[in-house]
């Protein structure tokens, strides 16, 4: 062998070490966040679901127009800039430069058909794109037209990934998947947004993988590699992975753990009030409903609404349950969102003989029976929640029985207004209380997006109005003003009964920060670890 031959291999060996060394370290470098939650998102299709845990997971993947910044505000994510042209029209400036993890270029096309698909009867988003009418300008720029003057619509647009428009239709799935049938499309298992994060596997209730997209556009807080987001409902095996090291971050972290974590080395916790209210919901509307025992519909009756008010103990619930993780509340908007009014705050004290007398009144001096429908694994502690209450209502002769399920069938169940009396947990996803009065106390009408979640059956056509009459208003102050005044009216009227504002509290390893958003959406962007 010559000298040059030797020395050329001994060269290549040189090489292929160093590469392989920084393969090694490069390896050894990668960073993997594993999360913990409650339950598993509910699909891969960004249209299909309206719920909290699908809504953030699939926000590591697809990206709206809009989005919000760490004090909360409107930020530009996919649109870099927006403005109201007309009355009814705004035009949004779209992000150039752009691509599908496909490597499909983004354009004002993909804006326009995700908007239509968000549209559909199958879509849980169609109460923020109702009536709108969206005409591309040019491949970056579209013109949004609302049916009348909508001062929320890019708030609205928030809530809106954008899909890429020829893969969607390539793939067969023009429309959300129908979650209510129980249908299977390509898009409940499959992703391709322009978000951080790329959909690497997916197993529905075992584990979701997501790996980092070399290609993003945007700034991160940290290059994270990848993410295993991993359900576990139980919440004991929950904080005990956490504790153990098999998760970095849990995010639904139950009330009776946080003395614990607080206490364990290595761990830490974020909180923050969140804008969700939880309270409980009765069928207004039947003469004679499903899953009640008793002459006629006595939840009609405003005097048993304010009977079973009376006989909750909201301040044990608080603190035997929550552990001081929540705070009581007579009204279903809660604070810092636009429209909440102190005032309204007061809950009623527990008085259970009032509460007898009160069903006495209303035809029911012995109570009644009824089935009490409650989630066990959507909401902090909802079926421990729920146990409480059913106790608390038998001392004033309220024969309840108890009907959890996982949110899987629970909320399809709700949809179809399939219950007599149901537990819910609602959050302004635009701190606004606009949204909860048009979705849940419109009357319904779905092809408008009014009442879709009135699971209540409520109508009056005189709130109705007085509700569009708000939204449709473009002074601020007295839109603020209109809503106080709605909201008083509902919550004098009781149509809801209301148990508190709940407390949000994130759990981590000490060498993971991730801040905690007061609308429950764990932003992957900010999230970092050392």
């Amino acid at each position: 062998m010559s000298g040059r031959t030797l020395r050329a291999r001994l060269a290549g060996l040189v090489l292929t070490s160093a590469a392989a060394l920084t393969l090694l370290a490069g390896a050894a470098d990668a960073k993997t966040l594993r999360i913990g939650a409650q339950a598993d998102a509910g699909t891969m299709d960004p249209q299909a679901q309206n719920i909290q845990t699908t809504i953030t997971v699939l926000s590591w993947i697809y990206e709206p127009l809009v989005t919000r910044d760490q004090q909360m505000a409107k930020a530009p994510m996919l649109a870099t800039e927006w403005e109201q042209t007309g009355d009814t029209t705004w035009r949004f400036k779209l992000r150039e430069g752009v691509t599908f993890h496909d490597g499909a270029p983004f354009t004002a096309e993909d804006v326009k058909f995700t908007i239509e698909r968000s549209q559909a009867e199958t879509s849980q988003f169609s109460g923020y794109t109702a009536g709108l009418k969206v005409e591309v300008v040019d491949d970056h720029t579209v013109d949004v037209i609302t049916a009348k003057p909508d001062p929320l619509l890019p708030d609205r647009l928030a809530n809106i990934p954008i899909m890429d428009k020829e893969w969607t239709e390539a793939n067969g799935a023009l429309k959300p998947q129908d979650l209510k049938s129980g249908e299977e499309i390509y898009t409940a298992l499959h992703a391709n947004g322009t978000g951080p994060y790329t959909l690497e596997s997916r197993q529905p209730d075992t584990k979701t993988v997501l790996s980092i997209n070399p290609d993003y556009w945007g700034e991160m807080a940290d290059s994270i590699d990848t993410i295993e987001f991993m359900p576990i409902s139980s919440d004991p095996t929950r904080v005990a992975a956490l504790l153990s090291g098999e998760l970095d971050l849990v995010i639904d972290v139950p009330s009776q753990a946080v003395a614990r974590l607080e206490a364990s080395p290595g761990i830490k916790l974020e909180q923050v009030d969140e804008f969700r209210t939880v309270f409980f919901g009765f069928d207004l509307a039947s003469d004679d409903p499903k899953y009640v025992e008793a002459e006629g519909n006595p939840f009609k009756k405003k005097d048993v609404r304010e009977a079973i008010s009376y006989a909750i103990d909201r301040d044990a619930i608080i603190k035997t349950v929550m552990r001081g993780l929540a705070s009581k509340t007579n009204q279903i908007l809660a604070p810092k969102n636009n429209g909440y009014d102190a005032a309204l705050d007061e809950a009623p004290a527990y008085d259970p003989e009032k509460a007898k007398a009160l069903l006495a009144e209303a035809g029911y001096p012995n109570g009644f029976a009824y089935t009490l429908d409650c989630p066990n694994n959507r909401y902090i502690n909802d079926e421990q929640v729920c146990k409480t209450l059913v106790t608390m209502l038998s001392r004033i002769g309220l024969d309840i029985t108890l009907n959890a399920m996982p949110r899987a069938q629970y909320f399809p169940k709700l949809w179809e207004r399939d219950t007599s009396a149901f537990m819910m947990g609602f959050n302004s996803p635009f701190a606004d209380g606009m949204y909860a009065l048009e979705t849940m106390l419109m009357t319904r009408n779905d092809e408008a997006g009014e009442g879709i979640y009135n699971y209540n059956q409520y109508s009056d056509p005189a709130l109705d109005e007085k509700i569009r009459a708000a939204r449709d208003e473009l002074d601020a102050a007295k839109r603020t003003q209109m809503m106080k005044d709605i909201y008083a009216e509902i919550t004098e009227a009781e149509l809801y009964v209301p148990l508190y504002n709940q407390v949000l509290v994130y759990a981590m390893k000490d060498s993971v920060s991730a801040p905690v958003r007061p609308d429950n959406w764990l932003e992957i962007r900010w999230v970092t670890m050392d």
